[in-house]
């Protein structure tokens, strides 16, 4: 299990990450990472 919660917050870290870049901020702020789990876990959820 501490396997899949390790690869979850790696994809919340990239998302927030990519939130960032897409506004040409290099920079991940609260709200990148607020909108990245808000994805991952509507995905876990569908």
């Amino acid at each position: 299990m501490n396997g899949a919660f390790d690869a979850e917050l790696k994809v919340i870290y990239t998302k927030g990450g990519m939130f960032a870049l897409r506004e040409r901020r290099v920079r991940v702020t609260q709200e990148d990472f607020e909108m990245a789990v808000a994805k991952v876990m509507k995905k876990e959820t569908d």
